[in-house]
């Protein structure tokens, strides 16, 4: 998918969102998973709130889908409000100069995996399906944080 500008969004990227229904939705965000990565089976961009100054969001709604995909209680609202974000949302990659909490978010992501991959590789041996599962999400994660740093992804 492209952003205003013609840009694709990728996992890693900071983006902007402007014109949600509800002004909770406007903001910047970082792509956690993208359609097609590895581990992830929906259809939308998966996003979390980040300040201008690269600080992750501790809020308790700091989670948006791309398509933005509204929530409530109220069904005639939550139409309403997905009718006017299919029509007036807007999403644009933008950049933040301090991208060192990201890269920790991918990092640690990637370390959650050593204890299972190890646990399953024991259980189950080397060429389980579960364990090149895990090692594909785990190089996935890893690659992220290096590419988010600038580095060479391996």
């Amino acid at each position: 998918m492209l952003d205003k500008n013609g840009v694709e969004l990728r996992t890693g990227q900071i983006v902007k969102i402007t014109g949600a229904y509800f002004k909770n939705d406007n903001g910047l965000y970082f792509v956690t998973h993208s359609p097609g990565d590895p581990g992830w089976c929906g259809s939308n961009y998966s996003l979390t709130k980040i300040s201008k100054a690269g600080k992750i969001s501790k809020a308790k709604y700091n989670l948006c889908f791309w398509p933005i995909v509204s929530v409530v209680s109220d069904r005639w609202k939550a139409a309403e409000a997905n009718a006017w974000n299919k029509e007036h949302a807007q999403i644009e990659v933008k950049t933040i100069k301090n991208m060192t909490e990201v890269a920790a978010y991918f990092q640690a992501k990637a370390d959650e995996l050593e204890d299972p991959i190890r646990y399953l590789t024991y259980n189950f041996g080397e060429d389980h399906p579960e364990v090149v599962r895990n090692k594909t999400l785990r190089d996935h994660f890893a690659n992220l944080a290096k590419s988010v740093m600038g580095e060479e992804a391996t």
